[in-house]
């Protein structure tokens, strides 16, 4: 009997605990971002704390101190090819961020060990990656919620945007994009190019400001090696031919891929169409 009331009492105290669990809210939630950025994937790791109230920079986080750049373990960003920041290049992998906010400006630290919970147990300025520094700005409203995010984004980089409370700071991410893709064309080129090979080879040299002359060139391989010509690339035909300084046949690109844009109906494609051409003309 003693037995059975033994085993009975721990059944109820199991069920007890497991059916009157309380689950509340994380008060810094954790966020895991990717973001693709040129070629390269960027990844940030980190746990948002919020203001509750509280006065933040100056008070909470001391100014000219070295901190977590978010809460619980350490905030981590990841690269899957090498970047520059400001004069410094990165190689691929992941690094913990650090940040020493000060009044006017934060100091960046990216550093090779990353499984630390906050700081550090000790500090080793071997396994610093980067060290800068960058302007901290007043912005117009208030984010109660830490932010880190990827903003800006071009072909060739970011801005590593840090918010809270009133301010907002910038840091610039070169992802080496324009290095990358001239030598990718140039191999590419050599070795038996399919037409959307040169497609994106002329389209890239357009948008960077490269060499005009062969971005004409190799989209007028690429058309020369297609049987049917879609709108989109008609398009770009239109705004390479215009840079390179044929408005004749830039206009009648523009015309003929309007023409095949409103056979698809798509509202967005028409659009810009019209507005190549409306720009073209107008020029």
């Amino acid at each position: 009997m003693k037995k059975y009331f033994i085993t009975s009492s721990i059944f109820l105290l199991f069920f007890f605990i497991s059916f009157s669990q309380i689950q509340t809210p994380q008060p810094s939630p954790f966020s895991n971002t990717k973001q693709k950025v040129g070629l390269v994937d960027i990844t940030i790791e980190y746990s948002r704390p919020s203001m509750k109230g509280r006065k933040i920079f100056g008070s909470l986080i001391s100014y000219n101190e070295l901190w977590r750049t978010g809460a619980n373990q350490n905030s981590k960003i990841t690269f899957s090819g090498d970047v520059m920041i400001d004069s410094t290049r990165i190689k691929k992998g992941t690094y913990s961020i650090y940040t020493r906010p000060a009044f006017d400006s934060w100091e960046l630290i990216f550093y090779k060990k990353t499984d630390n919970w906050g700081l550090p147990s000790v500090w080793d300025k071997n396994l610093v990656a980067l060290t800068t520094t960058s302007p901290a700005n007043n912005l117009p409203f208030q984010v109660k919620t830490f932010t880190i995010a990827l903003n800006n984004l071009d072909n060739n980089g970011a801005s590593l945007d840090f918010f809270w409370e009133n301010t907002i700071v910038s840091f610039s991410i070169n992802t080496l994009t324009k290095t990358k893709v001239i030598f990718d064309v140039e191999k590419t080129l050599k070795n038996n190019p399919s037409s959307q090979d040169y497609y994106k080879a002329a389209v890239f040299y357009l948008e960077e400001n490269l060499d005009i002359k062969l971005s004409k060139y190799w989209i007028d391989k690429c058309f020369e090696l297609r049987d049917e010509i879609p709108y989109w690339m008609l398009n770009q035909k239109a705004l390479i031919y215009f840079a390179y300084g044929n408005k004749i046949i830039a206009e009648e690109a523009a015309i003929l891929g309007l023409s095949l844009a409103k056979k698809t109906k798509i509202t967005d494609s028409i659009k810009t169409l019209k507005q190549t051409l409306d720009f073209i003309q107008a020029n």
